[in-house]
């Protein structure tokens, strides 16, 4: 294997996009209220736009196959035949602002930008991007929204929670009914080849539509697992919770631990995601009967509580997972001293196989319960929204997002995931193989991946025997993943108070999980929540989920 693509963590600059950054539940699309002056932006007693008319892309043929259950295609050699999927002139020679996250270095000047020219001569506008590093964004976004006033054209956002963002959203920026609703979308092939599970993620504003969702794969946080670890000491890959936790006492002993959490795990459901659906859980909301109920006051989710302080009990813990950073956590997996962490599934990359040097083969962990329910993520990222402005100046921006969501197998997504052949990537049998120049000029620096997103497949090059491994896994847990009925739905208790009850959750958890508290005091955490508003929430989203049927 060539460790050239390790040394530069490929998808690192490929925006994730073979398997896409994990997507945490969109509380930005979950908010509501009356929005003063703005109206509101429930969807209960509104007339609804249809969603996006859905409109598969004819791509390569995968080694194998994606199906409805969320299953990526899989492809373990890169196509040697690029199709064209947009034949039209996108811009118009004019100046486009647009402000997005990163989570890297910040890009050079144009003028000493390859990849950023290159990225404007296709799209034939003068592209100039913001980029507000993560920790800041927040903040930005904030001033951004509170000013009004001097908006970019182009504005993503994230799945951070920002409160009164819907009414803004509403209340400055387009209406894309007319342009994306139903067939109407069917004039940007690209963005009718999204699936519509990543439209619904996002979510309707007082019954339309008003951003295009950044797609990503439907499974939510998962089991990373040191398989040559698991495999040296017998432990299969299908196993029953018995033997889950059998193998985590296994992996357990001279400084080394079974798994490991960390601190940003406790902010909500994180950090019981993988046992919780292991166990039969239902993914965060059950709708039934015209009801909403939260998936903490059931016994499959106790029975998950219950699991976890079973493993702390035996010491399969990483001590310190209470304070250690994600980042710490995720460097202790990488060179074995925890077999293995929860993460996101977007960390499935070459920049994660890259960190782990040969040391051993990933792998995903199956469900562990007789009755499994794996849970499946939001499908989206984020997505962005439009300045206002007239039809033709929204259809010009509309046809940029098109373009950069040219999916997998196309030249389009070929410059705007890698760069320019020859000077950003070289291509052998291995697939795609970066330039040093890659390091620099990527769109991870120029995140153009927060503009337009493909579809995600399942391809890391250099990898193909871990893709094939994370592909057996998706087929082997996917199958029985649920989602969450309150997704894309709009409680303005979930936006004004989401973060306070998700902490009563996460701090509960703590406690019982790290023997605080006994198992018994789940049901005082469950009466809290309840109380502090929980209860309200339910009602409310049990009112939107009723008008979207």
């Amino acid at each position: 294997m060539d460790n050239s693509i390790n040394r530069r963590g490929l998808l690192r600059m490929a925006g994730m996009s073979a398997l896409g950054v994990a997507a945490a539940p969109l509380i930005t699309a979950c908010g509501g209220g009356s929005g003063g002056a703005t109206g509101s932006v429930s969807n209960a007693g509104k007339q609804l736009v249809p969603w996006p008319t859905y409109a598969p892309f004819a791509g390569p043929k995968p080694d194998a196959p994606g199906d409805e259950t969320g299953v990526q295609p899989l492809y373990l050699k890169y196509p040697e035949t690029l199709t064209q999927s947009v034949n039209e002139t996108v811009g118009d020679g004019s100046r486009v602002t647009a402000l997005v996250v990163t989570f890297g270095p910040p890009p050079a000047p144009v003028a000493q930008n390859r990849f950023w020219q290159e990225i404007n001569k296709a799209l034939n506008v003068d592209l100039q991007v913001t980029v507000v590093p993560d920790p800041e964004y927040g903040q930005k976004m904030t001033t951004l929204m509170a000013s009004g006033s001097d908006l970019p054209d182009i504005i993503m956002f994230t799945n951070l929670a920002l409160p009164h963002s819907l009414e803004f959203i509403q209340a400055q920026c387009a209406d894309l009914s007319a342009f994306v609703g139903g067939d109407a979308v069917k004039e940007y092939p690209n963005l009718a080849n999204i699936p519509t599970y990543a439209w619904k993620g996002m979510g309707r504003i007082n019954g339309k539509l008003y951003g295009v969702p950044l797609e990503r794969p439907t499974p939510a946080n998962s089991l990373f697992v040191n398989r040559t670890a698991m495999d040296e000491a017998g432990i299969p890959k299908d196993w029953t919770t018995e033997q889950y936790l059998e193998a985590m006492r296994e992996l357990t002993g001279d400084r080394k631990w079974g798994l490991g959490w960390y601190k940003t795990l406790f902010g909500g459901l994180g950090s019981i995601t993988y046992h919780a659906g292991s166990l039969g859980a239902p993914n965060t909301w059950t709708a039934t009967g015209g009801q909403f109920v939260h998936t903490i006051s059931t016994p499959q989710f106790e029975q998950a509580v219950d699991t976890m302080r079973k493993l702390v009990e035996a010491k399969t813990v990483y001590p310190d997972s209470l304070t250690v950073s994600s980042t710490d956590m995720q460097s202790h997996f990488h060179n074995g001293t925890v077999a293995s962490i929860q993460d996101g599934f977007g960390s499935v990359a070459p920049a994660t196989l890259s960190k782990i040097d040969g040391r051993f083969e990933l792998d995903l962990g199956r469900p562990y319960g007789p009755q499994a329910t794996p849970w499946r993520s939001a499908g989206l990222f984020g997505y962005v929204t439009f300045k206002k402005a007239s039809p033709e100046r929204i259809k010009l921006l509309l046809r940029i997002c098109n373009y950069l969501s040219a999916p997998f197998g196309t030249k389009e997504y070929e410059l705007a995931n890698y760069g320019v052949e020859g000077v950003h990537f070289t291509k052998d049998d291995d697939g795609i193989k970066p330039t040093d120049l890659f390091d620099t000029e990527n769109n991870s620096s120029l995140p153009v991946k927060y503009l337009g997103a493909a579809p995600s497949v399942l391809y890391l090059p250099g990898y193909p025997d871990t893709a094939q491994a994370v592909y057996d896994w998706q087929k082997a847990s996917l199958p029985k993943s649920v989602a969450n009925p309150g997704q894309g739905l709009r409680s303005a208790i979930q936006v004004s108070k989401g973060a306070q009850l998700d902490q009563i959750i996460g701090d509960g958890i703590a406690a019982i999980a790290f023997g605080r508290k006994p198992l018994s005091a789940w049901k005082d955490v469950v009466t809290q929540w309840r109380q502090a508003g929980g209860d309200r929430m339910a009602e409310e989203l049990a009112k939107e989920h009723a008008a979207a049927q």
